[in-house]
């Protein structure tokens, strides 16, 4: 689900080395850090848990803004949802504060119901919402695969925090198709097909407590583009994301997450409200 790539992307600002006094004293440090998230969606309806671990290799922090400016990356993640799971690996460079690229592969397996890997005859086929329900008992058990390469922008200004996110994704799949509904970018796509999406927030730190809690509340504006089936979608709209805990308290940060758009364009649901919603932890050491 697009929901979760937000909920990576957002914490930027809000995240607080537990091993701050060995940064500032030798430059570098380690981190491991196990999350979870459980998110929900309505228009489409959704609905995934997800699991994830990754060591972090910080190279320099930013004083000031009390977040590390440089850093290597490397994790695993696991999530599942009624129709489909997913397994992944990622490795993740950010060389200075405003800028970081991630590597991540994923497999996925179709559990043939609730929708996971329909079949549709052409790019033109309508997907919304009458036409899935209409093809129930026509899902397939399969596979999938992505790989994605992920380049984020960010910036703080005051109060003001500022995220770009850019995903280039190829996927294959098994299965008739000769096009497959795709569940985490809400599109139709081929066999081999490649997806650009690009979402920009605009978030503004509301209420900020000690080392790491905060609260940021803004407008996000969002384009998908699905290559061979040639097929777009705008939607727009505001968000929230709140960690509510004093980071340095204990290992443990708590978050949650909203959002409520409108479909700008979409073949299937233009002019329509989605919303969506999200409740997580972190745990490092």
């Amino acid at each position: 689900m697009a929901l979760l790539l937000v909920l990576l992307v957002v914490s930027f600002p809000a995240i607080a080395a537990e091993n701050e006094d060995r940064i500032e004293a030798t430059g570098g440090a380690t981190e491991t850090v196990v999350s979870a998230d459980l998110a929900g969606q309505d228009n489409p309806k959704g609905l995934m848990l997800s699991v994830g671990a990754y060591r972090r290799w910080v190279r320099d922090r930013d004083r000031e803004l009390g977040v590390p400016s440089s850093y290597l990356q490397a994790g695993v993640g696991a999530a599942t949802s009624p129709g489909y799971g997913r397994v992944s690996a990622h490795g993740e460079w950010l060389p200075v504060i405003f800028a970081k690229l991630r590597f991540q592969y994923d497999i996925y397996r179709y559990y043939g119901d609730y929708a996971s890997l329909l079949s549709f005859p052409s790019a033109d086929a309508k997907f919304g919402r009458e036409e899935i329900a209409a093809r129930e008992g026509t899902e397939e058990r399969g596979f999938g695969t992505r790989a994605l390469v992920r380049p984020t922008l960010m910036a703080k200004s005051g109060r003001v925090v500022i995220t770009n996110q850019t995903d280039l994704a190829y996927f294959r799949f098994t299965g008739r198709g000769p096009y497959f509904l795709e569940w985490t970018y809400e599109t139709l796509l081929k066999n081999g097909d490649t997806v650009v999406e690009n979402r920009t927030n605009l978030l503004l730190e509301a209420w900020k407590g000690p080392r790491g809690a905060s609260l940021l509340t803004g407008p996000y504006y969002e384009i998908t583009r699905a290559s061979a089936a040639d097929l777009s979608r705008v939607r727009s709209g505001i968000m929230a994301y709140w960690v509510p805990r004093d980071a340095r308290a204990v290992n443990y940060r708590p978050h949650f997450f909203a959002q409520v758009g409108w479909y700008l364009r979409d073949p299937n649901r233009a002019g329509t409200l989605t919303a969506a919603a999200g409740i997580g932890f972190d745990l490092d050491w």
